[in-house]
């Protein structure tokens, strides 16, 4: 199989231009809990697929033993989900 791929990603700013980010991953912080956004496939039968990680599967918090986290995902527009993480 082949190698785990690195996935481009970019900040954009208010004018639209386009920043690249060289990272393995972003978290973004809402509210009380994080989410993981890995840049690099986790495995290649992944590859192609956006993986958002939150609670004990993000990098470093793999021993929190609080209580657990699930994603409320909910539709939009047809090109459009809205995703929250919950504590349960």
């Amino acid at each position: 199989m082949k190698e785990n791929h690195q996935y481009q990603a970019f900040a954009v700013l208010k004018d639209g231009t386009r920043q690249p980010i060289e990272a393995e991953s972003i978290i973004i912080q809402l509210e009380e809990e994080e989410i993981e956004i890995p840049l690099v496939s986790l495995h290649p039968v992944f590859h192609g697929k956006l993986t958002l990680v939150t609670g004990s599967a993000i990098q470093g918090r793999e021993n929190d033993r609080e209580r657990g986290t699930q994603f409320i995902i909910e539709p939009g527009a047809s090109n459009v989900i809205h995703i929250t993480p919950k504590k349960i």
